[in-house]
């Protein structure tokens, strides 16, 4: 992994399956980004994971005690993302 962070902001994202709107955001830090990819396998050109992976839900207890949100609603699909730091 690139020693060199980007200037992003990580968020966890839940989407409704019927109308695929954001429903719910939860902060991701830059030390949970991290342990993240132990369970989500980023692309091999995206260390930081800036890009948007889904979360299987085989993933989401590890996700859950990582980022210690809660239980993931079942309803919503999930996926990280980044955006620019502002």
């Amino acid at each position: 992994m690139s020693t060199e962070e980007p200037r992003v902001t990580w968020s966890l994202d839940g989407f409704s399956r019927q109308d695929e709107l954001l429903r719910t955001e939860f902060p991701i830090s830059r030390d949970q980004i991290v342990r993240l990819r132990e369970v989500i396998t980023p692309d091999t050109d995206d260390a930081w994971m800036t890009h948007c992976y889904d979360v299987p839900p085989g993933a989401w207890p590890a996700v859950e005690e990582i980022l210690r949100c809660g239980p993931l609603d079942p309803s919503l699909d999930y996926q990280t993302s980044a955006s620019a730091a502002e």
